[in-house]
């Protein structure tokens, strides 16, 4: 039996085409890894390549080993010859052997983010610039954009006030490194494709080496990657590049999908491969994903299916408001699992990490365990952090420890040798770092600049207590950005830096959110409520759970049920893809969404949601209008109606406060707090050595000390 009997037919086709050019189009869940390692194999076994003579690339570590694993169980031993790695362990290695070239030394060593900001901003100090006004991560950002776009220094031609101090910059920081026989991590390429370019001994090296070269995930190359590519395949042209030009979703960190769509015209002859059944969905998810997709013109078009069959309809949901979407999530999830679902069947996918707070909250209220995949949950993320800390030290002044996260934060020129002398001050004299700040002028030691600007804090702090008057998410929003922290996000340009200011908008609207549903604006309560919700966010790491997650964090990855949240104009697609005319990137986005799911696909959407402390309404997502009617329907809560009906039930039998219940997750504790009617009545729980934790009740699966009968 030939290994090739193990494939279909357009995956045997991918492996047979051994010489020359060409793309395997291998749509979301076709095979796309067995199909390039069957297709090494087969290189290997039956046309008498030597695994010496294969350079393959993958863009992460993990799919490197994943591919020298399977290759190993397929040709044995001889598979350690490959050269299988990310592009920058390939560029290291191609540098390690030639950088003598290029005037280093090939002791050279790679400095990692921090060594690299580390080093900006020596420069920004040495030319007398304000770091604060200049951070750094600016310049950082900027210069890893233009070696991306292949961009030297002696290519950078922006004009531009700002375009003209990056140039400086740039210039400054490549002849440092240089000094210092150092890299940085976009070096490794950047260097790479400067020495094939200048050196054709070495780059003809290289290709009688490797005579075929492989690309895994090719719609995500960026121009540097491509041209390095392009470099090292030799004039046979014996390059197979495997991807999938409707999952190209990372334009916004440098990928050019051009590279995947002018394939044929960069690679003359090359054949097209079109991987198009689906081992993984239903074929009413495909088509869905389908007909989203289609509205696309840039792509080379396919068309999934499967054998599995037909499948239930998408449930589509409009909830009220993004609460009452976070509950009906919940509802799902519960309902699953009632039916033999386990919780790691089941992801809610969403657009932005701010969107995560809502169904971070129904799902530990409702008692079920979570992951957070892809970042920090949302009160641990720094910039809600940073921002709370402020919050803090405005409502309590003693609390020093809260005024240490933020004291030089964004920096104002109090240093670690001036925060030492303030508190030893503090110390000695019986007062609070806060008051050390207002006698500044009394603490020796301390430079000039030093004690002005703990004037200035001690000011400024005094001013945002005087904010009493104010509703509360105004006050959020005022110290977040008169503190100068939302400034700094701005000006660092990056998508990270939007994100972290899409956390702070979504902490001001859970501001007003608190506001509204307690009737005050009181700052010690809401910091309160924070705290309690923190401890909600304690989640096992490692006991199962539903998944959370990005769109953008679950690409590669499958789920048998899948809820996709926020599906409203300028949510998803995101505002920033319309002024920006990147929404064909959202639809992509939009297709890895719906293709994560295996058997059961939830959308959900909400006809108001609140952000940066303000209500909207937003229309349905356009591409939940792109998905044909026959193939949805319309989903219904499964137990009470929304909060937002205001219609009123009878408390949860059994509860009270004082009483002794148990949590089958967290044990014996006792009721301290009782808030809500009928299903929507909350408990608050004390746990010995457990902390204080809230549920809904209805999900909670409490039992009652006297009856030993479920309490809810």
């Amino acid at each position: 039996m030939s290994l090739l009997d193990e494939l279909n037919e357009p995956q045997r086709q991918a492996c047979l085409v051994t010489d020359g050019p060409v793309l395997v189009l291998a749509g979301a869940g076709s095979g796309k890894t067995r199909t390039l390692t069957y297709r090494i194999a087969h290189q290997i076994q039956s046309c008498g390549v030597h695994p010496g003579q294969i350079l393959a690339f993958t863009f992460t570590n993990k799919a490197a080993r994943e591919m020298k694993n399977r290759i190993s169980a397929l040709v044995g031993p001889d598979s350690r010859f490959m050269w299988i790695g990310t592009f920058h362990s390939v560029a290291v290695r191609i540098l390690r052997e030639n950088i003598r070239h290029l005037g280093y030394d090939d002791r050279f060593v790679v400095y990692d983010t921090d060594d690299s900001k580390a080093l900006l901003k020596d420069i920004v100090r040495e030319l007398n610039w304000d770091d604060k006004e200049w951070p750094p991560s600016l310049f950082q950002n900027a210069i890893s954009r233009a070696k991306n776009r292949f961009q030297s220094p002696a290519q950078w031609d922006d004009p531009s006030f700002f375009g003209e101090r990056v140039g400086e910059v740039y210039r400054r920081y490549q002849k440092r490194l240089k000094d210092l026989n150092a890299l940085d991590f976009d070096d490794l390429i950047f260097q790479t494709v400067s020495l094939l370019e200048t050196r054709q001994e070495v780059r003809d090296h290289y290709q009688r080496r490797f005579r075929h070269v492989l690309v895994d995930e090719y719609q995500d190359t960026n121009l540097a990657q491509y041209q390095m590519v392009r470099h090292l395949v030799g004039p046979e042209g014996n390059i197979c590049a495997v991807g999938d030009d409707d999952q190209s979703i990372y334009g916004w960190r440098g990928a050019d999908m051009r590279n995947i769509l002018e394939f044929q015209r960069d690679f003359p002859g090359a054949q097209i491969v079109r991987l198009e059944e689906n081992y993984r969905s239903t074929q009413v998810i495909l088509d869905a994903a389908n007909a989203v997709v289609k509205h696309n013109h840039e792509r080379l078009g396919k068309e999934l299916w499967t054998r599995k069959g037909e499948g239930d309809q998408i449930r589509l949901y409009r909830a009220p408001d993004e609460e009452s979407e976070a509950w009906y999530a919940a509802e799902v999830i519960h309902e699953a699992v009632r039916r033999g679902r386990r919780l790691s069947d089941c992801a809610i996918l969403y657009r932005t990490n701010a969107q995560s707070r809502a169904f971070e909250m129904a799902m530990a209220r409702a008692g079920i365990t979570y992951r957070l995949v892809g970042g920090k949950r949302f009160y641990e993320r720094k910039e809600v952090k940073d921002v709370l800390a402020y919050l803090r030290v405005v409502f309590n002044p003693s609390d020093d420890m809260s005024l240490l996260r933020v004291i030089n934060y964004p920096r104002r020129g109090i240093g670690d040798v001036a925060q030492r002398r303030l508190r030893e001050f503090a110390q000695e004299q019986n007062l609070s770092l806060a008051e050390a700040l207002q006698q500044a002028d009394a603490v020796e030691g301390l430079s000039a600049q030093a004690r002005r600007a703990s004037q200035d804090m001690a000011e400024l702090l005094g001013r945002f207590r005087g904010q009493e008057g104010e509703s509360l998410a105004d006050r959020v929003r005022h110290i977040a950005e008169a503190s100068g922290i939302m400034m700094q996000l701005r000006q660092e340009r990056t998508r990270e830096a939007d994100d972290r200011l899409e956390n702070i908008g979504e902490l001001i609207s859970e501001a007003k959110r608190f506001e509204d549903e307690q009737g005050t604006p009181d700052l010690g309560e809401f910091l309160g409520w924070v705290s309690l919700v923190s401890d909600w966010d304690e989640t096992d790491e490692d006991g199962g759970g539903v998944w959370l997650m990005t769109v953008h964090s679950a690409k590669g990855l499958e789920f048998p049920l899948v809820i996709v949240g926020g599906l409203e104009e300028g949510v998803f697609p995101h505002a920033r893809s319309m002024d920006e005319g990147t929404v064909e990137e959202e639809r992509r986005l939009m297709y890895v969404a719906v293709t994560r799911a295996e058997e059961e696909l939830y959308l959900t959407n909400a006809e108001t949601r609140t952000m940066l402390g303000r209500t909207t309404a937003n229309p349905a997502s356009r591409f939940i209008k792109e998905i044909p009617e026959s193939l949805i329907s319309r989903g219904q809560r499964l137990a009470a109606p929304d909060r937002a009906t205001g219609a009123a039930s009878h408390r949860v039998e059994g509860l009270e406060l004082g009483q002794k219940v148990r949590h089958p997750r967290f044990g014996w504790g006792t009721i301290v707090a009782l808030r809500g009617e009928g299903d929507d009545t909350e408990v608050t729980i004390a746990f010995p050595g457990g902390g204080v934790r809230s549920f809904l009740a209805k999900f909670a699966q409490l039992t009652r000390e006297e009856t030993g009968l479920s309490g809810a």
